[in-house]
């Protein structure tokens, strides 16, 4: 069995569809929190590990602010000359419709990008991109990457699922969920929702991870703070400038990724590394 999964992308591009996959698995473990940056360093990934009760499981971090984290190489790297056996997933989505659904996300949730302005918002999202170069640093590590397109990941689930079992020596998925989560609710009030994410960065910032991903989880809270989306909801556009920078950074990272990777099946890309098996 692989020794620790870190799932990198873009928010808005599966990572909480599959958290909840991974977390309803027996062979897979998040010791704390989505999102708990074990990568960064090897004390930081020995405590994740210390705190996953049995040692038969797999470390799962899905973090997606990694793909641009300084961070990511040298702890990376740390854990492989500790002999630590990686698999990196990256979630790949089209930039644009990524771009679309983060602003509507952050602009339903009253998130501070959102708050500031139109301009600020769209500012935002097409700097948050997954560019060439950081795709380019992830697959510098010598570690198994296995990159799955959006569409594959939520259309195709159980292929996904088979090939990710393969790679990490884990047992099959059973009774996979095939609806994505996040697409079709918005806060029922903005102002609240904006008072949640900062006690939810107060949570972290004390380390009280454990009770902030129980929040999170919570079907309570969704029925209760968050409500389907309109059918008239407006829709948001993008200045050109805008689409031409995110539709060629797709373009140029799907080109590195066919580069590098062996085609497994439609939006679907495995790059072995040198120890790795077939």
């Amino acid at each position: 069995m692989v020794d620790y999964l870190l799932v990198v992308g873009p928010g808005r591009s599966g990572s909480d569809f599959l958290y909840r996959i991974l977390r309803a698995h027996p062979d897979y473990a998040f010791p704390e929190i989505k999102e708990g940056a074990y990568y960064r360093s090897v004390r930081a990934y020995l405590r994740g590990v210390g705190k996953v009760r049995s040692a038969r499981k797999l470390l799962c971090d899905i973090a997606n602010d990694a793909y641009h984290d300084p961070k990511l190489l040298p702890g990376a790297r740390a854990l492989q000359q500790q002999g630590v056996s990686m698999l990196i997933v990256v979630l790949l989505r089209s930039h644009l419709d990524r771009a679309l659904s983060a602003m509507r996300f952050r602009k339903s949730r009253g998130r501070p990008s959102a708050l500031l302005g139109a301009r600020h918002l769209e500012e935002s999202v097409v700097r948050d991109r997954l560019t060439p170069r950081m795709l380019k640093d992830i697959f510098s590590l010598d570690v198994d990457v296995l990159t799955v397109d959006f569409a594959t990941l939520v259309e195709d689930t159980e292929g996904f699922l088979a090939k990710l079992a393969h790679l990490c020596h884990t047992a099959p998925f059973d009774n996979v969920p095939a609806e994505p989560v996040n697409v079709s609710t918005q806060a029922r009030f903005v102002w609240l929702s904006t008072l949640g994410w900062l006690g939810a960065v107060a949570l972290r910032r004390l380390g009280l991870t454990r009770l902030l991903q129980r929040i999170k989880d919570s079907r309570l809270v969704d029925r209760v703070f968050f409500e389907a989306l309109p059918s008239g909801r407006e829709e948001l556009r993008l200045a050109d400038s805008s689409v031409r920078i995110l539709d060629d950074a797709h373009r140029e990272c799907w080109s590195l990724v066919t580069a590098l990777s062996s085609k497994e099946q439609e939006g679907l890309f495995v790059r072995r590394s040198s120890a790795g098996g077939p």
